[in-house]
C-alpha cells in the first residue's frame, strides 16, 4: 500500500480538506466541513482504509486549537493517491466517474449545512437519496464516505488501482583651490539614501537641459511615452555620454541618482516646445484619488487574479514576404496581497481552460528548467515559485466560465473560483493595473511589431498595421520582453507595499517579490489548498498520445530517451512494432514526457540532443502555428528541385539525339607505363584548375609549353609506329 505521505503548513487556517496530524500514536484527522463554532472531521489512514471509514464527526474549534496548539498537533496536507492525479484514461470509467457524482451531489449539497451532519440526520439523507435512484444504501455511504475521505476530490470516486502495491515496483530493475570660478551647489531635498551612498552634488547645466529635451522628443518620435520612461532614456542614453565617470558610479551604487524624476519632469514641462504630432504621444498615469483599496486579501497565496488578454505585438515569419503568424494571447496570475507575479503564459491559439491550464502549471514549477530551453534569463532566486491560491478570482471571460474551468479547478483542484459581477472589471483591478503596465513598457521597448493603442481610429489603425511589416520572428523574444518586465515589477518598490507598516516593522523592503516570500512564512491563519504542490503538478498535465518501438518514444515526430528506472524497462521491453501509449506533458516545455504506470513513480523520458536543436527553444503551440509555412518551404523547395532535373534529364536527351549529337573525340586506347599515366594525369588536373580559376597558367621559362608537350608526343607516338612497321617488315622478310 502506498504510505502516508505528510506536508506540514505551519500557520495555516482551518479549511475543508486540510489534515491535523496527531503523535503518540501518529493519527490524521481530515476536516470535512468548516462553521463558525465548531468544524467536522473524519479519522483517515491510508488510501485501502477508505472502505471502512466513519462519517464526519463534530469538534468544537477551540477543541481542535487547544489540541494543536498543546499536544503537539500540526495542519497540512496528504498526498493524494497516485492514481487519482492520473487522467480518466476511456469513456467508460468518465462515464462512471460522472454517474457516481451525479448520485452524491445533491448530498454534498445537503451537507454543507450543520444540521444535516447528526448522525441521524446523515443517515437519513443517504437513505431517502438511495431509495430515490434505487440503489444500495451502502454503495451510497461508501460513495460519500470516499469523497470526504480523500479531501472532496471528485476523481476520488474512482476505484482504487488493483494489482501491484501502489507505490513499489511489480518487478526488479537492472541497473550548483584655489579656481576663481563660481561652483554652483545643487539644490533641494538630498535622497534618502544620501547617507549610504553619499550627498548629491552634480548640478544641471544648460547642455543637460537641451539633452533632456532632445531625448524627450525621440522617445516621442518613436511613440507614446510616460515621463518616467524618457527619463531612463535620457539617463542610459545622454547623460551617460555626457557624463560617464557619474554614469559609472551611478551604475555601481557608488552615489545617488544625479538627475531625478522630479528634476527631468520640470526641465522638460519648462523649456521643451512640442508640436501637435509629438504632444499626441504625450502619456501619463491616471491617478484615482477616491480609490477606497477595497480589493484585499489577509495574505499571500490567499487570494490569485488570473486574466487573459490580447498582446499588441504582431509575430510574423522571417520569409519575404512576411507572413503573419498572429497576436498571441497573455495570461497573468498575480497575487492579490503582495502583488507578486506569481505566472505568465503566452499562446498563440484561442483563450480557452488547456490554455488557463498552462498558466498555472508555470506558476508553480521551476523557473531555470522551464525558461532556459527558450533562452531566458531568469532563475528561482529572481522568480521564486508560487504556490497554490486557496482562491482564483477570474474575470467573466468565457475561458474561466466554462463547465470544464468549474469542474477542474473547483472540483478537481479544490481551488475556490469567485467569478466577478458582470461590468466590474475593478474588482481585479490588480491584474488590469499590471497588464495595462505590460502594454506601456512593451510599447516604449524597442521591439519591431509593437503597437500602444487599440486600434479604434484611423490613425491607431494605420499604426497597427504599420507595425505588422515589422515584427518579432518566434515567442522566445516576446517572452524574452515580457519575463524581463515581471522580473523588474517583482523587485521593483510599489506604493501598495508602502502602506503595509507589517513590513515596515518586519524590515522588510516594499517590493512583490520580498513581501510574497516574506508573507508566506510569518503570516498566519490563511485558508490553503487541500492537496499538495505534486499532485497539483500532476492534475494540471496535459494529455496526448505518443509511440513507443526499439526502446525509443516518438511523440510529434521526435525521439524521446528514457531518463529513471520505469522508463528504462519500459523501454528494454518494447518490441519494434510501434505501440500507441497515453503520455501525460507539459506543452509549454516540451523536453519530458511521463507515462502513467501503476506505480507511485512515472516513467519520465526527455527529448534527445538533437532534437532539442530541432525546436531551438519553440514552444509546441508556436510550432503549430508555423506548421503551415513549414508546409509551404517543404513543398516548394520539393518542386524547385524536381523541375531542375527534370531539365537537366531533358537537356541530355536532346544532347544525345540524332539531331543533336555532337561527334565526340576519338579515344586513343593504347597502353601507357606508369610514369607517362602519371604525367598525363598532371597535365588534365592542370588544365582543370586554370579553368576553375579563370586565368590560364603563364608557361615557365625553360619548361616546354603545352602545345610542344602535346607536339612532343604526337612525334613519339609516330615514331613508336614506325618502329614497329619496320620490326614486322624484318620479321617477313626472314621467312
Amino acid at each position: 500500500m502506498q504510505p502516508i505521505k505528510f506536508i506540514a503548513t505551519p500557520n495555516a487556517a482551518l479549511s475543508a480538506g486540510m489534515v491535523v496530524r496527531f503523535e503518540n500514536p501518529t493519527t490524521y484527522l481530515r476536516l470535512t466541513h468548516i462553521f463558525e463554532t465548531c468544524v467536522f472531521g473524519m479519522w483517515v489512514d491510508v488510501a485501502e482504509k477508505a472502505y471502512f471509514a466513519r462519517r464526519p464527526i463534530r469538534y468544537a474549534i477551540e477543541e481542535i486549537k487547544a489540541l494543536l496548539r498543546d499536544e503537539g498537533g500540526e495542519i497540512g496536507q496528504i498526498q493524494l493517491p497516485f492514481v487519482f492525479t492520473r487522467s480518466v484514461k476511456d469513456e467508460a470509467s468518465e462515464f462512471k466517474l460522472n454517474a457516481a457524482w451525479e448520485m452524491i451531489e445533491p448530498l454534498v449539497s445537503l451537507f454543507e449545512k450543520e444540521e444535516n451532519l447528526s448522525a441521524r440526520s446523515f443517515s437519513s439523507c443517504i437513505r431517502r437519496r438511495a431509495e430515490s435512484l434505487c440503489v444500495n444504501k451502502t454503495t451510497l455511504y461508501r460513495l460519500v464516505m470516499r469523497f470526504y475521505y480523500f479531501g472532496g476530490v471528485r476523481k476520488a470516486l474512482l476505484p482504487l488501482a488493483r494489482g501491484a502495491t501502489p507505490g513499489l515496483a511489480g518487478y526488479k530493475f537492472q541497473p550548483t583651490d584655489g579656481s576663481a570660478e563660481k561652483i554652483y551647489k545643487r539644490r533641494g531635498r538630498q535622497s534618502i539614501l544620501a547617507p549610504e551612498l553619499g550627498v548629491n552634488e552634480f548640478v544641471v547645466d544648460e547642455a543637460d537641459i537641451e539633452d533632456m529635451i532632445r531625448s524627450y522628443k525621440a522617445k516621442l518620435r518613436s511613440g507614446p511615452t510616460y515621463v518616467s520612461i524618457a527619463h531612463e532614456y535620457y539617463l542610459a542614453n545622454y547623460f551617460s555620454k555626457r557624463h560617464p565617470e557619474k554614469y559609472r558610479l551611478y551604475l555601481n551604487r557608488e552615489m545617488s541618482e544625479p538627475v531625478t524624476v522630479r528634476q527631468f519632469r520640470y526641465y522638460i514641462h519648462s523649456y521643451a516646445r512640442l508640436d501637435a504630432d509629438l504632444v499626441r504621444n504625450v502619456r501619463s498615469h491616471e491617478r484615482n484619488p477616491g480609490s477606497l483599496g477595497s480589493v484585499r486579501a489577509n495574505g499571500p497565496g490567499e487570494v490569485y487574479e488570473i486574466d487573459a488578454t490580447g498582446g499588441r505585438i504582431h509575430l510574423v515569419s522571417s520569409d519575404d514576404p512576411s507572413l503573419v503568424v498572429g497576436k498571441p494571447i497573455l495570461y497573468l496570475l498575480i497575487d492579490r496581497w503582495s502583488r507578486f507575479v506569481i505566472s505568465a503564459y503566452i499562446s498563440l491559439k484561442p483563450a480557452s481552460w488547456e490554455e488557463v491550464r498552462y498558466a498555472l502549471l508555470i506558476a508553480f514549477t521551476s523557473r531555470e528548467k522551464r525558461f532556459a530551453s527558450l533562452g531566458v534569463d531568469i532563475d528561482d532566486n529572481r522568480w521564486p515559485i508560487g504556490r497554490f491560491p486557496a482562491v482564483l478570482c477570474p474575470d467573466r471571460g468565457s475561458e474561466f466560465l466554462g463547465e470544464s474551468m468549474e469542474r477542474s479547478v473547483a472540483q478537481d483542484l479544490r481551488i475556490e473560483v469567485t467569478p466577478l459581477p458582470p461590468l466590474c472589471p475593478d474588482g481585479k483591478a490588480i491584474v488590469e493595473r499590471f497588464i495595462r503596465e505590460i502594454k506601456r513598457r512593451m510599447a516604449s521597448s524597442e521591439l519591431k511589431g509593437v503597437y500602444a493603442d487599440r486600434p479604434l481610429d484611423p490613425r491607431t489603425k494605420r499604426i497597427e498595421k504599420k507595425a505588422a511589416v515589422a515584427a518579432v520572428h518566434s515567442l522566445k523574444d516576446a517572452y524574452r520582453s515580457l519575463i524581463e518586465i515581471i522580473d523588474d515589477h517583482n523587485n521593483r518598490p510599489h506604493t501598495a507595499l508602502r502602506k503595509l507598516k507589517v513590513l515596515t516593522q518586519a524590515g522588510i523592503a516594499p517590493q512583490p517579490r520580498d513581501a510574497y516570500m516574506w508573507g508566506l512564512r510569518n503570516v498566519t491563519g490563511l485558508r490553503t489548498p487541500p492537496l499538495a504542490d505534486e499532485d497539483y503538478f500532476r492534475l494540471l498535465l496535459g494529455t496526448d498520445s505518443a509511440s513507443i518501438a526499439r526502446g525509443v518514444l516518438r511523440y510529434k515526430q521526435r525521439p524521446y530517451l528514457p531518463v529513471n528506472e520505469i522508463a528504462i524497462e519500459m523501454a528494454r521491453i518494447s518490441t519494434s512494432r510501434a505501440k500507441s501509449v497515453k503520455v501525460r506533458l507539459d506543452k509549454t516545455d516540451p523536453l519530458e514526457i511521463f507515462v502513467e504506470t501503476k506505480f507511485g513513480e512515472w516513467a519520465r523520458f526527455r527529448l534527445s540532443v538533437g532534437a532539442m536543436k530541432e525546436i531551438a527553444g519553440l514552444t509546441l503551440d508556436e510550432e503549430e502555428a508555423l506548421l503551415g509555412r513549414t508546409a509551404i518551404h517543404w513543398a516548394r523547395s520539393d518542386h524547385e528541385s524536381r523541375v531542375t532535373r527534370l531539365n537537366n534529364k531533358h537537356l541530355a536527351n536532346t544532347k544525345n539525339s540524332k539531331k543533336g549529337a555532337i561527334a565526340k573525340t576519338p579515344v586513343n586506347k593504347r597502353q601507357m607505363d606508369s610514369q607517362e599515366t602519371r604525367a598525363r594525369r598532371i597535365i588534365e588536373t592542370e588544365s582543370m584548375k586554370e579553368l576553375l580559376t579563370g586565368r590560364q597558367k603563364a608557361p615557365i621559362r625553360g619548361e616546354p609549353s603545352r602545345d610542344s608537350v602535346k607536339a612532343d608526343w604526337q612525334k613519339l607516338e609516330e615514331q613508336e609506329r614506325l618502329e614497329r612497321l619496320r620490326i614486322i617488315q624484318e620479321n617477313r622478310n626472314k621467312k
